[in-house]
């Protein structure tokens, strides 16, 4: 078995490389929560459906952005412009930052209470394993099965103590849900990351929330893509399934002016 370095190594050079194959493939997400309305007995059921994709921020190697342009509640048609994220792509206009930050935003409250941008990310443990954010976590190998190799891992709180004092308190990687822990699944040869799992703790929580992701190889695009990735935050639960995955080019000699934010 390779060693935790090697392993290291394989995961972070697999994401460089993979990540920026994701770039212009969008998906369907069918998206469906369940949850107890605070302060009754009374359960709440929600389907979303949107177009979600991930793009690069400009001019940057590292921070990307998922985009989730929510379609459909509950069955009910939305009345926002269809694929609407494809036209600020293919556009370009003068506040495409603007509305891109918005509909970004705005996707967030379509969600059951108690959602945030980084549990409801499937590609949130995959961006962690990049090079840039490997020195904030401890490491672990697990159990390998079939050539699969269970890396875990978890969030650094401060820093190791310098000459007999504390360590210095280190800032949250992931400010909107706490410390982060939990457990990528790769291919021990390639680094292929093949399921990820986060744990997530804000205010001394045990856990508050967790999402698990599912990935496998579209044939058809020759790129790994996630398949479902299941959720939980607070009294609630969802599973998120992806289909219709297509590739589309940008229709301008422009680089696209999308700001997004860090997965």
């Amino acid at each position: 078995m390779p060693s935790l370095d090697e392993v290291l190594k394989r995961a972070a050079d697999y994401v460089s490389t993979w990540v920026p194959q994701l770039a212009n493939i969008v998906s369907t997400e069918a998206y469906a929560q369940t949850g107890r309305v605070p302060g009754s007995t009374a359960t709440r059921r929600l389907r979303l459906k949107s177009d979600v994709l991930l793009v690069r921020y400009p001019g940057g190697d590292l921070t990307w952005m998922l985009f989730r342009d929510v379609a459909e509640t509950n069955g009910k048609p939305l009345a926002h412009a269809p694929e609407r994220l494809l036209t600020l792509f293919a556009e370009a206009p003068a506040d495409a930052k603007e509305q891109a930050q918005r509909i970004a935003t705005e996707s967030v409250h379509y969600h059951l209470p108690g959602a945030t941008a980084s549990a409801t990310n499937p590609f949130l443990v995959v961006a962690l394993m990049h090079e840039f954010y490997q020195p904030s976590l401890r490491f672990r190998l697990g159990d390998v099965d079939r050539n699969t190799l269970a890396l875990r891992f978890e969030e650094r709180a401060e820093t190791g103590p310098v000459d007999g004092r504390n360590g210095e308190r280190l800032p949250l990687l992931l400010p909107d849900v706490g410390r982060v822990r939990g457990t990528v699944w790769l291919d021990v040869e390639t680094g292929r990351i093949v399921k990820t799992e986060g744990r997530m703790s804000l205010y001394g929580l045990a856990v508050s929330s967790t999402s698990t992701t599912t990935f496998a190889l579209d044939q058809r695009l020759a790129v790994m893509l996630p398949t479902e990735m299941h959720t939980t935050w607070g009294a609630v639960s969802g599973t998120a399934k992806y289909s219709n995955y297509r590739r589309f080019n940008v229709g301008t000699t422009e680089t696209p002016i999308l700001k997004p934010l860090r997965p």
